[in-house]
């Protein structure tokens, strides 16, 4: 940096300190600079964008206060949202996301003009948001690709509201065209360039004019020398007609994109939406439907009929008119206001709106001790549910009359008052998956493996529904007659693993059973379903664009979705959600999280606290998996540090870590072969998990298995000639595969061995946790079970019946193996029944066990399935969560 330069980065940074620790700047321009930082409280990158220090003197306090708070409310899908703002040490700032991708600018920088269905998609998601601005009284006034971002396969328009107020200040403040950010006046409206005072949503579309000439040809309509010759050119000149630029254009988006550019406003669009109704039909392929708009959701059908009537075939016309019509239309629903409910540092999740709208019921704590409590959304304090017992409640639902909560414990499925009292046990069964109480108020949905069951509360046997892998988050249609639910991905919700990156997909299924309906794709997660008060349709949680949103799908008669889903929101980060009775609110947790990589010398003596830990990883990533090279020279880890989870080396002596995968979706738990010559992981590339093997610095991945099923948890043999994985962990047929390499490096068909053990006189199955370990004399390997199954046990990978070795106690599990070097001993990293981690060594030739480290640091939680024992030290992953909840209103249009 310049030294100017960085006596304001160092001025900012300590004006700032307090809420946001300022890493680097991003760029800066006439009015503003803009940094990265780490808003310290989330632990999460931002964009901090703070005004020169004229600019602020001249635009004052009061004014700058109240443009922030106008578009704070803002709440779209294509709106890059402000998160804060504030006055420091005489800096003005404001807060937005750090989102991944890059700005229109630099698109159009590296590719020029653009295909003609990117150039369409683009500007009617702009106009889309432009709808939604002018709908509440805002006007943009500097749209230009510098303020639209490109974030997965979307746009985002930023800067909304602060413009007009910058702009305002720019001009009392003297400051001249040249100190004006590069290009803008390229983009202005020639009442803009004139200096008009009266300047309305109008100037917005002419921008959009110039951005979509610009997307379509390469360039802006008028170019020159200086900046004034460029204004002048906006108010006198004509724009050569787009055709004549790139002859391939269409005539109808020349036509759409001239009538931007009109001189006269009275002569350009009159409306966003007008301008929207003529956008939308472009972006549809010849003879498809119309494309669902991730505005607030209202369907266009009327342009595309008049298509059809002014072809003149009027007989087809009134058919495709009454399909349309019949069709059952987008949820005409978006989010206003928001109000943020909970404060408290930590985990707040699980938001459950009571029937009547007036109180919220919701979990709070550290993971394996969530408590429940309700609380009124008008304010007050929040009551416990249930007092004086330990473990852990989760998951709450309300019955219909709103007097009880029905939620998960420890001891099982439970129902209690709502505002205290003793707790009823319904069902005493370890790993359910609650439901909600039906509306009749009868019976309650759960879960036990792989089906999903319909329960009397007088305790009455229970009606099998339907069955699929890893059932969860169920919803009752308001009526009664569906239910939504959640197949894949349980540890998404689960204490151990909150946000488990992996697919999942929801489903709808008649409540007396049958053939259930698809509602959303498999190939990314998609969760915590709710439905509208109508029946109609189903609001639900997605990563399909990037991050966790809200999205909604129509919901047909038939119970299948009908259409496409449509993006409610950007950015929040969403867990889970619970929509009122009325519709009117919508409730949601904004989850964030970092997992990174900590380290200890495994004591021979006394018992060590994580507080003696060192980091080996640092910054705003998570990762879930990692493995120590033999020689305990690298670090081979999973992160999501670049967008997508994928698998990274980096020196234990330090240095930059290098990208070892590539993939377009999430890789996982890298594990060093024996000789440190290659890695397996295991990832989605097929639609499925399955274990791949890459070299140690990289390079092609081959995969060791192609049969059906899923796959994960790779475990290499001594020698490295024998691999074992986990298979189809979540159905009913729970097992190991083992696949040897002959001497050409040839993968065999995978050998299949057993995870049920006796236990009682009966035969107990094993669901395994990841990851598995394979003991260094080969005799064994090392397995832990979910809630209710036979605990840590050895398995051999040969022939021989299979050990306990930690049965799993009351309220206490173990979670992930290793072993010494020598195999006697297991390092079983465990919780206990009060939810308190910690790693002890377990003699496998029997005795008891011994306890090394305690995870006593609240600072320091152990988080996902991270542990390695290597080199005479422990390595672990260390989480930092926390989760908020927010109520928003739920605008509703017809």
């Amino acid at each position: 940096m310049l030294p100017g330069v960085t006596a304001s980065f160092d001025r900012v940074a300590a004006a700032l300190a307090d809420r946001y620790r300022l890493i680097r700047e991003l760029g800066s321009g006439g009015m503003a600079t803009v940094y990265l930082a780490e808003d310290m409280r989330h632990r999460r990158q931002v964009a901090v964008k703070v005004l020169r220090p004229e600019l602020a003197a001249t635009l004052g306090a009061d004014r700058f206060t109240r443009e922030i708070e106008t578009v704070a409310q803002f709440q779209h899908p294509h709106i890059l949202p402000l998160l804060d703002s504030g006055q420091a040490d005489g800096f003005f700032y404001y807060v937005m996301p750090s989102v991944e991708g890059e700005s229109l600018r630099d698109r159009l920088a590296r590719h020029g003009e653009l295909p003609i269905h990117d150039a369409v998609k683009i500007l009617v998601e702009v106009v889309d948001a432009l709808a939604y601005a002018h709908a509440h009284g805002v006007v943009h006034r500097d749209i230009k690709p510098d303020n639209v971002l490109l974030s997965g396969r979307h746009a985002l328009v930023m800067d909304f509201g602060v413009a007009k107020a910058l702009s305002d200040a720019s001009a009392r403040s003297r400051v001249t065209t040249a100190g004006v950010a590069l290009g803008t006046p390229a983009y202005m409206a020639p009442e803009q360039a004139a200096a008009d005072p009266h300047i309305d949503h109008r100037a917005d579309l002419y921008a959009v004019g110039v951005l979509g000439y610009e997307l379509v040809t390469g360039g802006p309509p008028f170019v020159g020398k200086t900046a004034s010759e460029v204004l002048a050119a906006q108010v006198t000149r004509r724009p050569e007609p787009l055709q004549a630029r790139r002859p391939a254009c269409p005539a109808a988006l020349a036509h759409i994109v001239m009538k931007c550019l009109e001189k006269r406003p009275a002569d350009r669009w009159q409306s966003a939406d007008e301008l929207l109704a003529q956008l939308e039909p472009l972006a549809t392929p010849s003879g498809g439907t119309t494309p669902t708009a991730t505005r607030p959701m209202a369907a266009v059908i009327g342009t595309p009929l008049r298509r059809y009537v002014a072809a003149a075939v009027v007989l087809a016309a009134v058919v495709v008119g009454v399909v349309l019509l019949a069709r059952p239309r987008p949820p005409a629903v978006a989010l206003g206001r928001r109000v943020q409910v909970t404060l408290d540092p930590g985990l707040e999740i699980d938001p459950a709106l009571s029937p009547d709208g007036k109180l919220l019921a919701y979990t709070a704590g550290s993971p394996g001790r969530m408590r429940l409590y309700v609380r009124q959304l008008e304010g007050g304090t929040p009551v416990p549910v249930v007092r004086g017992v330990g473990g852990f409640q989760r998951l709450p639902h309300w019955a219909p009359d709103g007097a009880r909560l029905l939620f998960l414990s420890d001891r099982g499925i439970e129902i209690a008052p709502a505002l205290g009292g003793a707790p009823r046990l319904l069902l005493a069964l370890a790993g359910a998956a609650p439901g909600p109480i039906s509306p009749d108020g009868r019976s309650f949905l759960y879960a036990s493996g792989d089906s999903l069951y319909l329960r009397p509360l007088d305790g009455a046997l229970a009606r099998l529904i339907v069955t699929g892998l890893e059932l969860h988050s169920f919803a009752w249609s308001p009526d009664g007659r569906w239910i939504a639910y959640v197949s894949g991905n349980k540890t998404f919700i689960a204490d151990g693993t909150f946000g488990n990156l992996a697919p999942s997909s929801v489903w709808i299924v008649r409540a007396t059973g049958g053939a259930p309906h698809r509602a959303t794709d498999d190939r990314n997660l998609n969760m915590s379903p709710v439905w509208m008060p109508e029946g109609r349709a189903l609001l639900y949680v997605s990563n399909r664009d990037g991050g966790r949103d809200v999205y909604a799908v129509t919901v047909a008669a038939s119970g299948a979705s009908a259409g496409p889903p449509v993006r409610l929101t950007t950015g929040l980060n969403v867990h889970g959600i619970s929509v009122g009775a009325s519709g009117g609110l919508l409730a949601y947790s904004a989850f964030t999280e970092t997992s990174n990589v900590w380290s200890l010398p495994i004591p021979s003596h006394a018992p060590l606290s994580v507080a003696q830990a060192r980091p080996v990883t640092s910054g705003n990533q998570t990762i879930e998996g990692f493995d120590v090279s033999p020689d305990g020279r690298w670090l081979a880890f999973d992160s999501n540090r670049n967008g997508v989870q994928q698998v990274f080396r980096v020196s234990l002596a330090g240095g930059e870590p290098a990208q070892l995968t590539n993939d377009s979706t999430d890789v996982f738990f890298p594990a060093y072969s024996p000789d440190g010559r290659e890695i397996a992981f295991h990832g989605f590339r097929a639609g499925r998990r399955q274990v791949f093997v890459i070299g140690a610095a990289g390079g092609p991945a081959t995969p060791l298995t192609h049969v059906a099923g899923d796959e994960r948890a790779a475990a290499w043999a001594p020698g490295g000639r024998r691999v074992a994985m986990q298979r189809d962990f979540a159905g009913p047929d729970q097992r190991l595969d083992i696949v040897t390499r002959d001497l050409e490096g040839r993968w065999s068909e995978p050998r299949s061995v057993g995870l049920t053990v006796r236990r009682g006189g009966g035969p107990v199955r094993c669901e395994p946790r990841a990851p598995l370990a394979w003991s260094p004399d080969g005799r064994w390997i090392a397995v832990t079970c979910v809630a209710g199954g036979p605990g840590l046990i050895l398995v051999p990978p040969d022939s021989g019946p299979t050990r306990v070795l930690v049965p799993d106690s009351a309220g206490g599990a173990s979670l992930v193996p290793q072993w010494s070097p020598d195999s006697r001993t297991v390092y079983n990293l465990f919780a206990d029944s009060l939810g308190m981690v910690g790693v002890s060594a377990v003699p496998v030739a029997g005795g008891p066990a011994r306890v090394l480290v305690r995870f006593d640091d609240p600072a320091r939680p152990w988080h996902r399935y991270g542990f390695r024992a290597r080199g005479g030290r422990f390595y672990f992953t260390v989480g930092d969560l926390e989760s908020d909840i927010w109520v928003a209103e739920l605008e509703r249009h017809r």
